[in-house]
């Protein structure tokens, strides 16, 4: 199945993103914004499919999570979610401990 990213920024909001990189300098683009941002790769977990990186012109840290692979984790290990804050939670805790 092909990846579905997901940027996730530190406030909880999230949009569909296209990354792009060559070796550690990533060109981030969220299809909702319309926006291009400059990014660098700080973490990466290639079994999780989740990337941490930090935006070159402000220094914000941007997490990218494969969308497909997280609802596949939390439909295998049976998550759910009481509200959006128990959600928010649960995606925050599984970026997590993917870059530990």
């Amino acid at each position: 199945m092909e990846a579905r990213w997901m940027a996730v920024f530190e406030d909880m909001t999230w949009y569909d993103a296209e990354l792009t990189c060559e070796g550690e300098v990533c060109e981030l683009y969220i299809y909702n914004k319309k926006q291009k941002i400059k990014t660098k790769k700080i973490k990466e977990n290639e079994f999780t499919k989740v990337v941490r990186l930090q935006d070159r012109m402000s220094g914000d840290t941007i997490d990218l999570v494969d969308f497909n692979e997280m609802d596949r984790f939390f439909e295998q290990n049976m998550v759910i979610f009481k509200n959006r804050q128990g959600l928010h939670k649960e995606v925050r805790r599984y970026i997590d401990f993917s870059l530990k």
